[in-house]
């Protein structure tokens, strides 16, 4: 197996499809991507961080620019969310967890799609952004709306992306080692402090978007 192409240096690109695969929509094709989050799905303070598994759903040019965007994104502690994003004809489509988009009120929604297209409309191409949902639940079919990010059927588009996710399950997910573990890991790390001094509990983690708009979720 041949070395996979990375595109970033902020997130891994776990698989690559460089071009159009079958014949859906115009070219459609896509790759994975793992990024490390401090932020859950729902955008709240995580303690110890997530790993991020998204796709990017490309069509037929393959557009690259569609990477500084996610990356802006990502940086402005928007990405969580995120399961599938892409770029056609001039718009940039996120598709979020189910479980996020229905979580907040509709002005919380549009509140996070507008900060998404403030980072679009900053591109040097800018792109209008659209928000989409996609639920894995078979139960939940209303859930899951794409706003263009295929150009085909809404049944086709569930099949493709509810395949993707089936190879690769997106979201945000704990953190699990692939090897077994080193025998210093049991170890107990040092201390700082005087014998028997406790020590006082983490900071929670914080998140500072850009201009400091829509920080993340604390709790209701």
């Amino acid at each position: 197996m041949g070395t996979v192409r990375q595109y970033s240096k902020l997130f891994t690109c776990l698989y690559d499809e460089p071009e159009p695969v079958g014949s859906l929509g115009r070219g459609t094709h896509y790759s994975v991507f793992r990024a490390v989050e401090w932020l859950d799905v729902t955008r709240r303070p995580l303690q110890l961080p997530q790993i991020h598994d998204f796709a990017i759903i490309w069509d037929e040019d393959h557009d690259e620019r569609v990477i500084d965007a996610v990356e802006q994104i990502y940086m402005a502690g928007l990405l969580s969310p995120i399961q599938f994003i892409g770029e056609r004809k001039g718009g940039l489509t996120a598709i979020v967890a189910a479980r996020y988009y229905f979580s907040g009120t509709e002005a919380e929604t549009e509140t996070y799609r507008r900060a998404v297209e403030a980072i679009a409309q900053d591109q040097p191409d800018p792109w209008h952004a659209m928000l989409g949902s996609f639920d894995r639940s078979p139960g939940s079919p209303h859930q899951n709306f794409f706003e263009g990010i295929i150009n085909d059927s809404d049944h086709k588009i569930l099949l493709y992306l509810a395949n993707i996710d089936s190879l690769w399950r997106l979201g945000t997910h704990d953190y699990r080692p692939t090897v077994a573990a080193s025998p210093w890991a049991a170890t107990p790390m040092p201390t700082v402090g005087m014998p028997g001094e406790a020590l006082p509990p983490p900071r929670p983690p914080r998140s500072f978007p850009p201009g400091g708009i829509l920080p993340p979720v604390v709790g209701r």
